[in-house]
């Protein structure tokens, strides 16, 4: 069978959640005894056992996705220990192994993500809903080969569902939960030509008040709404041939009003204070197209062209207070982005596999940002400062990459790959500020007191043009037949990029350079119980030299005032170790369990003179700010433990039909807050589910609760800034702080699933 046959059946039969985690049904007899199923990952670009690939990989079909009532891409975090998942307005994360993004700059990822194996350059959009998904893998440690963008913490893939090439089918899940959740998720699969042409529609409407959230300044509860359709197309005319077309769009409405803590609200109580609506709206379009040809059974040619349009609008109360102090309205707009990657692989040959292969990115990103700054300069008497920032990227991409399989022996395989990578960058942001007083009528008066022109990316950074090598070392041994070891090298990398911000900032902070890594792993993928066990371990020590370090700073504006801004600065070293484990089971043919455990320290080792803010006074000169020896702080934001716990239990009931219950509990030590620079909360939640389906599984019904002792933490906080003082003048601190990202209240809700 061709090669692309086995991708593609490989996907179909990924059957572990958790790295490994089994699922009813799941069970193979192997001489009269059970084991667990197989799983098959592409994470090195080809099929193979997930037990004899040499690096850390997480699997979660389609099916566990919608079983646990997973909706939207953030929670993902549930189902594997170890991975943190966030989004608010424009800044979203993906994390893993301690360290994410967060991407409020114009800067790659340290975990990419891809999308039907394209590289998806504005992570925002895949925030919006997840459905209809056929798998994603969780790639763990650099991935600096066979991935568009070289990235060092890790790469995140979802697959969309193919369609059925031999029959008509598809699902129809409807959920609602007590949150004012409205899920509903449709895919039909149709066969044009049989085994040759099939089209598989899918759609998504989501609306809840998840957050459960209010706005007591406005009156009101925020709400998000998303809207998502995708049309995939397989054309199969050959056992030698494929084309697959994939087009997704998602549309998304989100209330996005600050939720705070202080002068006397909890963080708990779920509240913003804000004096004004903040919304974001979201519009994205991707079309992934995939062609792979076989010229045997060893040796197979793969295109991967993608068109990409994402455009994203926010309106923002920036200082979160019911004062009047700033306003921000930024727009970005990617549009006609593309990438290629074009591969030869070969596989299944006695001495030596390979892959050579080249990637290439064009991306051009405009994005309008308006600020309007309210300024107190005495009683009574206050001006309009009135920002315009327009920022434009540009950026060229180009990797070349080498991936190599050498079996030395029966029981030993050396992997050796390596990445060429182009990076081209034109980064400009240009502020105008025109400030005028206010009139007693509350009019603008003319002319303005003062007006200026000023870049965000001083010149001489404009245009950033870097080269680096990635890739990787490898080997793996079989130590006995259920034993698998390997050691591995990985070097990770990523570019420097503009601070692209929503008001003038420091020059100094305009830009920065690119970031280096180095990893080396050592990890294990041991069968036991005669099968019906799969335990997986690595541990690992990753540097990080020129680390990129979302700072926060304190500076003299050049009206005087005290402005605050998030620029990613670079610092001299960072250290990251630690360990995964999971460990799945089949404790009867009924009866699965699967537990995960993960543990990192982040540490900034050497990092003097980092941008900060302190309690020494700040220079009165424009753009003066103060800097902080952090060295022995914590790099990132994530916490140092994760556990994840999951099990399911089922029984016959009737003659066509079973009852089945499931756990899942999910337990983090503290977050860190660098804003605060203090640790938040841990948190331990269970999600229960209880169930009926059909033996044939057409018809499935569940009840079910998230959180169920609602339990609440915070996991992420940023200080806001100081608003105006309009009854005496100057500005003042609002005894505020932002909550970006807390534990969503206990959850009820109901799930009814029809498959035909």
């Amino acid at each position: 069978m061709a090669y692309f046959r086995q991708a593609r059946l490989s996907i179909a039969v990924a059957g572990v959640a958790l790295s490994t985690q089994v699922l009813s049904g799941q069970v193979m007899a192997q001489g009269g005894g059970m084991v667990l199923e197989e799983v098959i990952v592409t994470a090195q670009k080809r099929s193979e056992l997930l037990s004899e690939t040499p690096m850390t990989v997480n699997v979660m079909t389609g099916e566990q996705i919608e079983e646990l009532a997973s909706f939207n891409f953030s929670d993902l975090n549930n189902l594997t220990a170890g991975l943190a998942i966030s989004g608010v307005g424009f800044d979203t994360n993906i994390a893993t192994r301690g360290l994410g993004t967060e991407l409020n700059a114009a800067v790659s990822p340290r975990v990419s993500a891809y999308l039907d194996g394209a590289f998806i350059s504005q992570q925002r959009a895949l925030f919006s809903g997840i459905y209809d998904m056929s798998q994603v893998q969780l790639l763990r440690g650099p991935q600096g080969t066979l991935y568009g963008q070289a990235s060092p913490a890790g790469a995140i893939t979802l697959q969309s569902r193919d369609p059925n090439l031999e029959s008509f089918d598809g699902s129809i899940q409807q959920s609602f939960t007590d949150q004012d959740g409205f899920n509903t998720q449709v895919g039909v699969s149709l066969p044009l030509i049989k085994n040759v042409l099939g089209l598989r529609v899918s759609g998504l409407y989501d609306s809840n008040r998840s957050s459960d959230a209010r706005n007591i300044t406005l009156d009101k509860d925020l709400e998000s709404e998303t809207e998502a359709f995708r049309a995939v197309a397989l054309w199969q005319p050959s056992d030698s041939f494929n084309l697959r077309i994939a087009y997704h769009d998602i549309q998304d409405d989100v209330d996005i009003d600050n939720v705070v803590k202080g002068n006397g609200i909890e963080f708990d109580d779920r509240i913003s204070v804000a004096d004004f609506d903040s919304v974001l709206d979201g519009d994205s379009d991707f079309t992934v197209l995939e062609a792979n040809y076989a010229f045997n059974e060893n040796l197979t040619a793969t295109l991967v062209a993608s068109l990409q349009d994402n455009v994203v609008t926010r309106t923002w109360d920036g200082d979160g207070s019911p004062v009047q102090g700033q306003e921000q309205f930024v727009r970005s707009e990617v549009t006609d982005l593309m990438n290629y990657e074009a591969r030869l692989s070969s596989q299944g040959n006695d001495v030596w596999d390979w892959t050579v292969g080249a990637f290439y990115q064009d991306s051009e990103s405009a994005t309008p940002v308006l600020v309007n700054t309210y300024v107190s300069v005495g009683p009574g008497s206050s001006l309009l400062a009135d920002t315009s920032g327009p920022a434009l990227i540009n950026t060229n991409t180009l990797g070349l990459f080498t991936h190599n399989s050498i079996h030395l022996s029966e029981k030993g395989t050396l992997t050796v790959g390596l990445r060429y990578i182009e990076d081209e960058r034109f980064n400009r942001q240009t502020f105008s500020t025109v400030a005028n007083f206010f009139a007693p009528d509350g009019s603008l008066v003319q002319p303005p007191v003062f007006s200026r022109v000023q870049e965000g990316v001083s010149p001489e950074n404009q245009e950033d043009d870097d080269t680096a090598y990635t890739g990787t070392l490898k080997y793996q041994h079989e130590l006995t037949d259920d034993l698998m070891g390997y050691v591995s090298y990985d070097r990770g990398w990523r570019a420097g990029s503009a601070n692209i911000a929503g008001s003038p900032q420091p020059a100094i902070f305009g830009s920065f350079d690119a970031e280096e890594s180095d990893n080396i792993e050592l990890g294990s993928k041991w069968s036991i119980l005669e099968g019906r066990g799969l335990l997986n371990m690595a541990v690992y020590y990753q540097i990080y030299t020129d680390f990129q370090y979302q700072a926060e700073v304190a500076f003299r504006e050049a009206e005087g005032g005290t402005g605050l801004a998030t620029p990613v600065v670079n610092v001299d070293e960072a250290e990251v170790y630690g360990f995964d484990a999971d460990l799945s089971l089949l404790l009867l043919e009924n009866w699965t369990a699967s537990v995960a455990l993960s543990y990192v320290k982040t540490e900034l080792s050497d990092a003097q003179n980092v941008p900060c803010v302190d309690d020494a006074p700040i220079g009165g000169a424009p753009d003066s700010f103060n800097t902080c020896d952090l060295t022995g702080e914590r790099a990132g934001n994530e916490p140092e433990w994760s556990a994840n716990l999951f099990t399911e239990y089922f029984q016959p009931l009737g003659n066509d039909g079973e009852w089945y219950v499931r756990a899942l509990v999910n337990s983090e030590s503290e977050y860190y807050s660098a804003s605060e620079q203090q640790d938040l909360d841990s948190y331990t939640t269970l999600d229960l589910f209880l169930g009926w389906r059909t033996t044939s599984r057409n018809i499935d019904a569940r009840l079910w609760v998230k959180n169920a002792f609602d339990e609440t933490a915070e996991l992420n906080t940023e200080r806001l800034p100081n608003v105006p003082d309009y009854d005496n003048g100057g500005e003042v601190e609002t005894g505020l702080t932002w909550v970006r990202r807390q534990l969503d209240p206990r959850t009820l809700g109901m799930t009814i699933t029809y498959n035909f």
